[in-house]
């Protein structure tokens, strides 16, 4: 899983960054790219959490590499 986290961070941040975009060219609106904004940083948030967690709390036993 940690082979995934940098991929899943690099998505997450083009994803800000083209919604960034879309607000400076007036395709989307302030509180679209607000709420779009809070979304992505919550889904990567939760996603790092729950991957952290079961590798520290469970000794790494949900992963079949270990």
């Amino acid at each position: 899983m940690k082979k995934l986290d940098p991929v899943v961070i690099i998505v997450d941040v083009l994803l800000l960054v083209g919604c960034g975009c879309m607000f400076l060219y007036g395709k989307m609106s302030a509180h679209s790219l607000f709420i779009v904004g809070i979304i992505l940083v919550g889904v990567l948030v939760l996603y790092l959490y729950v991957t952290n967690y079961k590798d520290n709390h469970y000794e790494g036993r949900f992963h079949k590499d270990f």
